[in-house]
């Protein structure tokens, strides 16, 4: 009996990480929003800024309250990915996501939902790969892309 309950536990974790999947999509999709994050079914951030500011500052002010949250983010980069990973994210959403923030959060067993892919994320202007996929490139953990990312924008960590 008691494996049948574990298997009811899980099967019911698992749906309300999906309902949450979909209301991240409809969220950032629909809404036009640039980031939020979502779990056990409520909102407990959002943002319309685009760009990953938003997300160092919600991973600074929510702390331990993201872990296990849904994220559902515009455009996701690998820095972004790492961020995910930071904070403890277990799924992310985005229309479109760079196989680098793929590879990160395949090898970190968070689960990506991508409309697209794509080799790199460019700039806004479409000229460059994205100044915050560059910064974070060569480093190896998520701990040294948030540290990076909150000393490169000067936002307070404390």
């Amino acid at each position: 009996m008691a494996p049948y309950i574990a298997r009811m536990v899980l099967s019911v974790s698992r749906h309300g990480i999906e309902h949450d999947i979909e209301l991240a999509r409809k969220m950032i999709s629909e809404n036009g929003l640039g980031l939020v994050a979502i779990k056990e079914g409520k909102v407990i951030m959002e943002a319309e800024d685009r760009g990953i500011r938003p997300f160092v500052q919600a991973v600074i002010e929510l702390g331990e309250k993201l872990r296990g949250a849904v994220i559902g983010d515009r455009v996701t980069g690998r820095a972004s990915a790492m961020l995910c990973i930071y904070s403890g994210a277990v799924a992310v959403y985005t229309p479109l996501a760079s196989d680098s923030a793929a590879t990160e959060l395949q090898l970190a067993n968070i689960k990506l939902i991508a409309d697209e892919r794509t080799p790199r994320i460019l700039n806004r202007q479409g000229t460059d790969m994205c100044p915050f996929e560059k910064m974070t490139e060569d480093l190896q953990s998520s701990n040294e892309v948030f540290q990076t990312l909150v000393d490169f924008l000067g936002i307070s960590a404390t």
